[in-house]
């Protein structure tokens, strides 16, 4: 469906009624950075949704593994039985 050639030829003379010629230029040229900014947020909105955050997972260091294992040993051991 969209819009016909004639209706962007009537818009744009009302608006050439209403703004006059000198301000047509600048209102396009605002219009057109607008439009710019939006479909780049758009783009960035959409690489987010299928991409994901792109936030790293947490995975804890070599260190603190190491520090959880030897603690859950040093807690068995003393649950345990002695003989």
């Amino acid at each position: 469906m969209g819009i016909h050639w004639t209706e962007l030829i009537i818009v744009a003379f009302i608006a050439l009624l209403i703004f006059g010629p000198k301000r047509l230029p600048e209102i396009g040229s605002a219009m057109g950075r607008t439009y710019r900014e939006f479909k780049k947020s758009l783009g960035e909105m959409s690489e987010l949704t299928t991409n994901g955050p792109g936030v790293p997972e947490h995975r804890p260091s070599s260190a603190a593994l190491r520090q959880e294992t030897d603690s859950a040993d040093a807690n068995r051991t003393a649950a345990s039985p002695r003989a």
